[in-house]
């Protein structure tokens, strides 16, 4: 989109054929590099296409399709036909044929309040939050919160301010711009259809997440700069304070009243206790995309050693195995049998009971080193999801990873982690956001009132 965003400002902002031509063939070959590039260290690194990966476009349109979402990625639909054996022009088929029930279902007003939805979704926050929640930061036996973990909430909200701000300021820019039939300049006009590509592409094609908003801010504050050099804040601000000056103060209180009762009624978020859970531990998930399944011959045990460094913790070890009449598994016909998993506490001497799903009870996993086996308890191969293949990447350099003795491609997925009992925000986050929003009112309104001598008249001196 940005690509296209760049060629037609070429065409309408070029000066002459010839500028224009030789732009766009720059252009071209650039494209052409990066593609045939690609391909080239592609091979150089072994990389190999593996067409049990091979996921369609048509499979993220049919996510950012769901009535019963705000079309961002959901568990049911991103997996709906990966399931091993499927080519990808049989995947696409299929999605289609999905995406084909899902638009006949929509009426022209019942599609436009979704693509809303969607557009809330990616742009309302101004600040991502989903699947950052789970960075964490330190080594093995050390393992923190991340950041957004921690001041998620209090992060979003006290960016409010200054994301409407830049919004409100590049929309008022480009409106003037508009309204006088004045001229913009080339890259303003890249930057918006920069800015306006991205949304239509997500919003009105593809599933939506509010980081992929973040493919916009470069050319939205580009914009943003333009809007400061000239709109004239600080002419605006001079006329605008001749008229407050003399009420200020009761706009003051007005404002002081509103922040308060903001403050009030928002209050609970600091008393209102949530469900969280500390990990401690969190292996890869399964494959994105799907993966070609990991097997385990008869009667197979694999085992895996790691350390446990707090108490009151709850494993969580992904159990999912099937055996198949043969070693194709393009084969559909399959039997679920899933693997025997036990786990030894070797500090404590200690079995800790692991059911049928690969969950550990609430709270057994204490401090200490640990053993966990798997074994396929059958006699015939099994192949499993609960297994990461990571091929040749070396990761025996990242302490954060645990791989299965003898086997250093091969990484169980798991999670070890510690519930609690938290609110949303701590107090004082909640008081340092007031209190923040209390000082720029304070600031704004002695601007206000000292504005002669805060912001001089002359242009000249500026």
């Amino acid at each position: 989109m940005i690509i296209i965003a760049l060629l037609i400002t070429i065409v309408l902002m070029g000066q002459t054929l010839r500028q224009k031509f030789v732009q766009i063939s720059i252009l071209i070959a650039t494209v052409i590099v990066v593609y045939f590039g690609s391909s080239v260290i592609q091979t150089a690194q072994r990389y190999e296409r593996n067409n049990q990966v091979v996921t369609p476009a048509t499979r993220y349109i049919n996510m950012g399709l769901n009535p019963n979402t705000s079309g961002q990625i959901d568990g049911n639909d991103a997996w709906l036909y990966e399931q091993p054996g499927r080519t990808p022009k049989e995947k696409n088929r299929l999605y289609l044929s999905s995406i084909k029930r899902r638009l006949l279902n929509y009426s022209v007003g019942s599609l436009s309040e979704h693509f809303l939805k969607k557009a809330t979704y990616m742009y309302g926050t101004g600040l991502t939050i989903q699947d950052f929640f789970y960075w964490y930061a330190g080594n093995k036996n050390n393992l923190e919160e991340s950041i957004l973990d921690r001041f998620g909430v209090t992060l979003v909200n006290g960016f409010q301010f200054f994301y409407i701000l830049l919004s409100v300021m590049t929309l008022v820019f480009l409106w003037r711009h508009l309204k006088n039939k004045r001229s913009i300049p080339p890259v303003v006009l890249f930057s918006v259809l920069g800015v306006l590509g991205v949304c239509a592409f997500q919003v009105g094609l593809w599933e939506v997440r509010d980081r992929y908003s973040l493919l916009a801010v470069p050319f939205t504050v580009f914009i943003f700069s333009y809007a400061l050099a000239e709109l004239d804040i600080v002419g605006w601000i001079s006329r605008f304070g001749s008229v407050l000056k003399q009420d200020v103060i009761r706009y003051f209180i007005i404002s002081t009243g509103l922040l308060v009762f903001g403050y009030l009624s928002n209050y609970s978020l600091t008393t209102q206790l949530v469900e969280k859970n500390n990990v401690s531990i969190h292996q890869p998930y399964v494959a994105y995309a799907g993966q070609s399944d990991v097997k385990i011959k008869a009667h197979d045990k694999l085992k895996i050693t790691f350390d446990v460094e707090t108490t009151g913790n709850t494993g969580i070890f992904y159990n999912s195995a099937y055996s198949i009449s043969s070693d194709s598994k393009s084969q559909q016909v399959k039997k679920y049998l899933p693997l025997q998993i036990s786990l030894m506490n070797t500090t404590l001497h200690k079995s800790i009971e692991v059911d049928s799903n690969g969950n550990t009870k609430a709270n057994t996993m204490q401090k200490g080193k640990y053993v966990l086996t798997l074994t396929n308890p059958t006699n015939q191969a099994i192949y499993t999801q609960g297994i990461i293949d990571i091929g040749k990447a070396d990761f025996s350099f990242n302490s954060l990873y645990r791989s299965i003795s003898g086997h250093p491609e091969l990484m169980p997925v798991m999670t070890v982690a510690r519930s609690s009992q938290n609110t949303l925000v701590s107090k004082k986050q909640y008081n340092a956001i007031f209190t923040l929003l209390f000082v720029i009112l304070c600031i704004i309104t002695y601007m206000f009132r000292k504005k002669d001598k805060i912001l001089p008249l002359n242009k000249s001196k500026i």
